[in-house]
């Protein structure tokens, strides 16, 4: 184990025992007789401790326990994943975000046309774009009708440094409170975007970027049993794949790549599914929405929601540089036509 991830997870372990220590009754407090066991605390509901601690579970136990499937939004996200959406700028990742996490947090039934099972508390550590956060909420709660005041949805002030042993620990005892003010842990964790919050690091180094996901793991998701959504870039060279190192998409439980089309319809397709069939692609596109205020110059505030959309045709834009090179030498060896897939 790197020394990193020692030191973020002795940081977060030393919130979760002062937690203990200032909760638990003292030795001479409790009766004799009276300690719980595994089986008495889930007979009465007992709420599990914060982290719980490592231990095995037999072959039998696994194979007699229910095995559906808990999902936030059906054949998308389930609870506990650890999930990541990918693309170049102006895909408008973040919107899809907001959209997801909004829709969830407001208890609607449907997500562009997707059933949500679970709605709850959301995260949303925002890394870049602040200014803008604002407006997008706004223009959704403005399209769909929903009362912001109503939706348990919460955006940091800050971005994370999820590799400083500091930064961790702020994240944990900032939820912390969030959780203690409402009694509620959150359902979705959404990290906007991973370079912002990453911390010092290098993403393209697998050390660094396993020390990342580790902290995610140990500080945020099993923490609460909740599903993490990481917004992320794609590669610079590599477009149809996330930056950094592949230590990242070993980890996930569903990856998604988010394109933007010549059209500028938005195509969100499933590139990794550990466990479920891949789900069918979804195409949206953004629609204007006017947030009721003026600029000081009296030009009109807008911001953008995206709205379902049809499958755009195949992208006619012009091929340039590498691309136009290929191209034209698959042409140059072929007799009739060249079909290429």
């Amino acid at each position: 184990m790197f020394q990193g991830i020692d030191n973020i997870q002795a940081a977060v372990g030393e919130v979760i025992e002062n937690e203990r220590r200032q909760y638990a009754p003292e030795p001479d407090q409790a009766e004799p007789g009276t300690e719980q066991t595994e089986a008495e605390r889930r007979s009465l509901g007992t709420p599990e401790p914060a982290s719980p601690p490592f231990h095995f579970i037999s072959a039998d136990e696994i194979c007699t326990m229910p095995r559906t499937t808990s999902w936030i939004v059906k054949g998308f996200l389930d609870q506990g994943a650890l999930s990541l959406i990918f693309g170049e700028p102006e895909s408008m990742k973040s919107f899809v975000a907001i959209d997801i996490g909004m829709s969830i947090a407001a208890g609607r039934e449907y997500w562009q046309g997707q059933r949500i099972c679970k709605s709850g508390h959301v995260f949303y550590i925002a890394g870049e774009g602040r200014s803008g956060i604002g407006r997008r909420l706004s223009a959704w709660a403005r399209y769909h009708a929903v009362d912001l005041a109503t939706i348990p949805f919460y955006v940091s002030d800050r971005p994370a440094r999820f590799l400083d042993t500091d930064g961790a620990k702020e994240v944990v005892l900032a939820m912390d409170d969030l959780i203690s003010d409402h009694n509620k842990p959150p359902i979705l964790v959404i990290v906007d975007t991973l370079n912002r919050n990453f911390g010092a690091g290098d993403e393209n180094a697998t050390k660094d970027m396993s020390r990342f996901v580790a902290t995610i793991d140990e500080a945020i998701r099993t923490r609460y049993h909740c599903t993490v959504l990481i917004i992320h870039h794609s590669g610079i060279a590599a477009k149809e794949r996330a930056r950094g190192a592949s230590a990242l998409r070993a980890a996930l439980d569903w990856e998604y790549s988010l394109v933007k089309s010549s059209d500028g319809t938005r195509t969100l397709s499933c590139t990794k599914s550990k466990d479920y069939e891949p789900p069918p692609s979804l195409y949206f596109k953004p629609e204007i929405v006017s947030l009721g205020w003026n600029e000081e110059d009296q030009e009109e505030l807008t911001s953008c929601v995206l709205i379902p959309a049809d499958e755009p045709a195949a992208d006619t834009r012009r091929l340039t540089g590498a691309r136009k090179i290929a191209y034209e030498a698959l042409l140059s060896v072929g007799d009739e036509y060249v079909h290429i897939d």
